[in-house]
């Protein structure tokens, strides 16, 4: 490596993190090469995108792609409508040049989202004004619609306290929470809490909620409980031993309570175990509706009574809407979901029920077919092609992948071991079936005991499962 080379490399690293390469596409030639600049007749001077031409090409400012330099460069073509410019990174430069040229001799609907997605088009700048100018003149419509619908005003939430344990609003609306908390719900992923109040530590995993104290709304955590708290009066009710059978076996208490409230009004009520946080939640029965039909089956004055009433009632010939088949099933309203849901003895559930995951239909700009959301569903890893990064000027490729921990679809650039996750899920189950062991099946003999401990060492270092954890 000649004195000469060595220094182009120099010169090229330290010109990566400032600029980036324009391609173009010639539209008469359909062909892909790097734009070198603008001769003094108009025309425009390319080169082929190899790396070894890199200093020969010319850059642009990867954060001011609107610049008055590029408006410039614009202005000088004799024809620019007949060119089409991709902004890329030097380093990559070669590849995507490649791909982008595959891309215009095979199309493909895929092929066709990157040639868009890597495109810098010359009136984005004005279509993305007029943009905000419309979403400023519907701004108030939406502000307005919002107070329809929702129970408390994001405004006005006590987002200085929220801040001393990690949670901001930006987090609450990127996850998806923010609504679901304005609207009166708990939210339905686990969030990690960590701060100091009032001289006090906290830490731990948590759902969240909110509630209006002294004319300002705040945000409640509800933290993870290993066992519930059914020993203690929940609003006056004391859980009698049937009571108690029914919340840990199926997680609905199963008949009406009358509780006390802050005010020391009494209020007919189910009652359920929040299936995360282990807590008990009620929800009053004036607010219960059941319709008439469920599953595709009408439900008689006797079933929706008895639902009504937080009984399980059994629904003969419901029809599976995927297969077509029909099934019979246990029913039970649970006063943590807010609906009717299935119920049962939770060991004998399927997993997907008790384990739900949210899959969105983009992910990283890219949209999931069916296939591909099932798949993650599933718990399966798959692989994407050609994702664009945020500053749409790199391509990638990797894997997605459903992350338990933080209850959120994630992207790995190697493929991700996911038996563990699948461990880690059934964890806390595993854990019941020892705890419900029987003194005889415990002390069967001193081998079965020395047995027994090896494996509880070894499940103790698995994890419990954490739904949605962020």
């Amino acid at each position: 490596m000649n004195e000469q080379t060595i220094t182009n490399e120099k010169v090229a690293k330290a010109l990566e993190p400032l600029s980036d390469i324009l391609l173009v596409l010639d539209k008469v030639k359909n062909r892909i090469e790097a734009v070198k600049g603008v001769d003094k007749d108009g025309k425009l001077e390319t080169g082929e995108p190899k790396q070894k031409n890199l200093l020969d090409f010319m850059r642009v400012d990867k954060n001011d792609i609107f610049s008055n330099f590029f408006s410039n460069f614009w202005r000088k073509l004799n024809d620019p409508t007949g060119y089409k410019f991709f902004k890329i990174a030097d380093i990559d430069m070669e590849a995507v040049a490649k791909r982008l040229q595959s891309a215009l001799d095979n199309p493909t609907p895929e092929g066709n989202k990157l040639l868009d997605a890597l495109e810098v088009k010359h009136d984005n700048k004005q279509k993305k004004q007029d943009m905000e100018k419309k979403q400023e003149v519907n701004q108030g419509k939406t502000k307005d619609d919002a107070k329809n619908v929702n129970r408390y005003n994001a405004d006005e939430i006590d987002w200085n306290t929220a801040h001393k344990f990690g949670l901001n609003r930006e987090l609450l609306e990127k996850n998806g929470q923010l609504d679901k908390l304005l609207k009166g719900y708990k939210s339905d992923t686990i969030f990690k809490i960590e701060g100091n109040f009032e001289g006090l530590a906290l830490k731990g995993d948590a759902r969240l909620s909110l509630r209006q104290v002294d004319n300002k709304i705040v945000i409640l955590t509800h933290g993870i409980r290993h066992k519930a708290p059914l020993e203690n009066p929940f609003y006056g009710h004391r859980f009698t031993r049937e009571d108690k059978e029914n919340l840990i076996k199926t997680g609905n208490m199963g008949r009406v309570a009358e509780l006390t409230n802050t005010q020391g009004i009494t209020v007919k009520s189910l009652i359920s175990l929040d299936k995360y946080t282990k807590e008990p939640v009620s929800y009053p029965l004036e607010w219960i509706k059941i319709n008439d039909k469920f599953g595709g089956v009408k439900l008689s004055k006797e079933q929706k009574q008895e639902l009504m009433e937080g009984k399980p009632v059994l629904v003969d010939g419901m029809v599976n809407t995927k297969t077509g088949e029909l099934f019979s099933q246990t029913l039970q309203f649970s006063a943590d979901d807010r609906k009717i849901v299935f119920a049962g003895n939770k060991e004998t559930l399927n997993i997907e029920q008790q384990l739900t995951r949210v899959i969105p239909p983009v992910f990283r700009d890219r949209q999931l077919s069916e296939k591909e959301q099932d798949q993650l569903k599933e718990g399966k890893a798959i692989y994407l092609e050609d994702l664009v990064n945020k500053d749409q000027n790199r391509i990638y490729s990797g894997y997605a992948f459903y992350n338990e921990q933080k209850g959120k679809v994630d992207f790995s650039f190697q493929k991700p071991h996911l038996e563990n996750q699948l461990e880690q899920v059934l964890g806390d189950t595993n854990q019941e079936k020892k705890q419900r062991q029987s003194p005889l099946q415990k002390d069967d003999s001193k081998q079965a005991a020395r047995n027994t401990a090896r494996t509880d060492a070894q499940e103790r270092k698995t994890p419990t499962r954490r739904p949605k954890l962020h």
